[in-house]
């Protein structure tokens, strides 16, 4: 099944592409998987003004979801443990 998602969805995936690439690391091939954490991210930034981690619930103050914004603090145990952030 493949969900068609917005420009802006579009867009933040390349972006968020690009800056994984710059620093060392890969966007999951998985594309539909991919987008619709990607289209979480964008709903959070609408929703919190920053970019929750979607896999994650955030307080609402960016001083307190500092360790969630994406890319949080859990992502690098999570590829050691996992080969994938949550």
């Amino acid at each position: 099944m493949t969900t068609e998602y917005s420009p802006e969805v579009m867009e933040l995936y390349r972006q968020q592409g690009e800056q994984a690439e710059a620093a060392g690391y890969h966007l999951n091939p998985d594309l539909e998987e991919t987008l619709f954490l990607v289209a979480g991210l964008a709903e959070n930034q609408k929703r919190y003004g920053y970019m929750v981690c979607p896999c994650r619930v955030g307080e609402g103050s960016e001083e307190a979801d500092l360790d969630i914004i994406c890319p949080c603090d859990y992502r690098d145990p999570d590829l050691d443990d996992y080969g994938t952030c949550y």
